[in-house]
């Protein structure tokens, strides 16, 4: 099986990164009432949008052949969060994590606004969370962080990786290579990517 690693110069020139949820809906037919309850299986969705002139093209047509359509992996990122917006000050570390919250220590104590609501941070190869609230450390440095979507992997202590962050997914189905080319050798993609969650 084949994993490619996104290059950062191949940037889709229009995308969707966003975490699909998954829900049942219950609605009574006496009464309208609905009722939602939310099940395990939230994850990363993409939808990249490319359109490249002929060099580039056959650089996308090798990197989505040799993916052997779902069958290989990509490694990914969202192009429109390659870097935190928080401050980061300090030396941050990533300690632990359980559920919906990472531990971080090694901040500036008394730091606010360390990470920022829609930071995206890297808890371990191939698994990247969004960070849902803004976050403050305390008077030791340390901070929770509360993340979306649940964690599913132990995480990789260490310095805290909020840069060029990456998600594990693969292409939705066996069409994604399509590739229609125009009288100007303009050659358009539309790839539609899934995070691949590990097995229970």
């Amino acid at each position: 099986m084949t994993e490619v690693i996104w290059p950062l110069d191949l940037r889709p020139g229009q995308q969707a990164f966003f975490i699909r949820t998954n829900t049942r809906r219950f609605e009574s037919p006496l009464t309208g009432h609905v009722q939602v309850q939310e099940l395990d299986g939230a994850r990363w969705v993409a939808q990249m949008g490319f359109t490249r002139g002929a060099i580039d093209a056959r650089r996308m047509d090798a990197f989505l052949a040799a993916l052997e359509g779902p069958v290989g992996t990509i490694q990914m990122p969202d192009f429109r969060r390659l870097s935190a917006k928080g401050s980061l000050a300090g030396s941050p570390q990533l300690v632990s994590g359980t559920g919906s919250t990472l531990t971080l220590s090694g901040f500036t104590p008394d730091a606010v606004g360390v990470l920022l609501a829609g930071d995206l941070i890297q808890t371990s190869t191939g698994r990247a969370h969004m960070v849902v609230q803004d976050v403050d450390a305390d008077s030791m440095g340390d901070a929770s962080a509360a993340i979306a979507p649940i964690l599913r992997d132990p995480v990789t202590p260490g310095p805290l990786v909020t840069d060029n962050c990456r998600v594990l997914m693969r292409l939705l189905d066996d069409n994604q290579a399509s590739n229609p080319t125009d009288n100007r050798l303009q050659t358009s993609f539309e790839l539609q990517l899934i995070e691949i969650l590990p097995e229970q």
